[in-house]
């Protein structure tokens, strides 16, 4: 049967059929999956059998993979996952528990960013744990063409450590791994390289402030763009069934977790994440 892709939302998503994304696609698939994936910016592929050979092999047809900084959270023998897991082993969370609580686009503290993300859910709870998604075309898309004109050409600071600690940068403590990771300075304004779509690349997990404007400025600013980006009814809600794999563009989007859920339901997921080069 021939994959079909059906919209979930006006605005970004849709889900992905007849497509196992355990097996090589042959080029003329994977051309397809990429139309679709830069025109909705997040595809739900369900019931998906996936070995972390098979999710790394297929993430690689987008481009290199990048390694997180939390090495704890490491898939061992595959660097290249990332496991986001409540799921517990002698007293211990096998991955990084609670992850993306906040609107973020993955790894915007690397001086080169991420083009996007695939995450399998392996273990899923039966109620909550969904993932949101908003476009951040659609939000520069939507603003007044005098904020657009005023946000060209303006700078942000990104940092690791600004969702633990605040937006704090104190003085790096030996083997802290928040502290691996340096302020690293990206344009307001991101232009998708495949679809020339403007986006806004801030968002308030990892962005400190803009550069050039006052401290004052700068947080009224970007509190006004986060709401602006995340209203309600711009938002994708992804409800996860075990055997799902969400791929989105981190260049168009943010995203984050919903933790309405506590450790007597498991979810145990793993992530790759694309380097944009």
């Amino acid at each position: 049967m021939a994959m079909t892709v059906a919209p979930l939302t006006p605005i970004l998503g849709a889900e992905v059929t007849n497509v196992d994304l355990s097996k090589p696609l042959t080029n003329a698939e994977f051309d397809a999956v990429h139309e679709a994936f830069v025109t909705h910016s997040v595809l739900v592929f369900r019931d998906q059998d996936l070995t972390p050979e098979s999710m790394i092999d297929f993430s690689r047809r987008f481009g290199p993979l990048m390694v997180h900084v939390l090495k704890e959270s490491l898939l061992d023998g595959h660097p290249e996952i990332y496991k986001l897991s409540n799921r517990r082993s002698n007293g211990k969370a096998e991955g990084r528990a609670y992850a993306g609580q906040y609107w973020h686009s993955d790894l915007t503290y690397e001086a080169q960013p991420s083009l996007g993300s695939l995450l399998y859910g392996i273990e899923v709870p039966d109620v909550g744990g969904d993932t949101l998604f908003a476009s951040t075309a659609h939000a520069f898309e939507s603003l007044s063409p005098a904020l657009q004109e005023m946000l060209e050409g303006l700078t942000a600071e990104h940092l690791f450590a600004h969702a633990f600690r605040g937006g704090a940068n104190p003085a790096a403590r030996k083997g802290d791994p928040l502290d691996q990771r340096p302020p690293v300075h990206h344009p307001v304004i991101r232009r998708h390289r495949v679809t020339g779509r403007k986006c806004l690349f801030v968002n308030e997990g990892f962005t400190v402030k803009i550069n050039e404007l006052s401290a004052s400025e700068s947080e009224t600013i970007l509190r006004f763009l986060y709401t602006h980006m995340s209203r309600p009814q711009v938002v994708l809600r992804h409800h996860w069934r075990g055997g799902d794999a969400v791929l989105w563009d981190n260049r168009a989007l943010v995203h984050r977790g919903v933790d309405d859920y506590g450790d007597d339901q498991v979810r145990h997921m793993y992530r790759t994440t694309i380097e944009d080069t």
